[in-house]
């Protein structure tokens, strides 16, 4: 079974709007444990906010483009493991990482199926809507 992740064409969809949501929260917490581990661990604070920055600003880049196919929702995806690596610093995010990803894909997926079904509403009211001007103007 293939997992399809294309966004729905209306601008404003439940999917982008959940995962761009998860992913700038996760920007900010990402950032705040970059400043919690330049204290944890002063040896490595280059290494810390190199790889903290980055991660902040692909998760930033990634919500805005969303939009653009089901690429970026992979990509998100796939921005979830150097959150979660940051545990490797800040213990505590193991357990954030973990959270975020699962409400990530949770939010990819459920957002899918939002749109989807109402994409078939919409269809369907339009459908009623055509049938019932039909017969008005026959």
């Amino acid at each position: 079974m293939a997992v399809d992740l294309t966004p729905s064409p209306r601008p404003h969809g439940a999917q982008r709007m959940i995962s761009a949501t998860i992913l700038v929260i996760e920007a900010f917490v990402v950032f705040f444990a970059v400043l919690v581990a330049h204290q944890l661990a002063p040896g490595d604070r280059l290494l810390t906010w190199t790889w903290g920055l980055l991660a902040v600003l692909a998760l930033v880049a990634c919500t805005g483009m969303l939009k653009r196919g089901a690429w970026p929702y992979w990509l998100g995806l796939v921005l979830q493991l150097p959150v979660l690596l940051l545990g490797l610093q800040v213990t505590a995010m193991w357990v954030v990482g973990l959270g975020f990803g699962a409400l990530y894909a949770y939010g990819i997926f459920k957002g899918h199926q939002l749109d989807a079904e109402k994409d078939a509403v919409d269809a369907e009211v339009r459908a009623t809507r055509g049938e019932e001007t039909g017969e008005q103007s026959g």
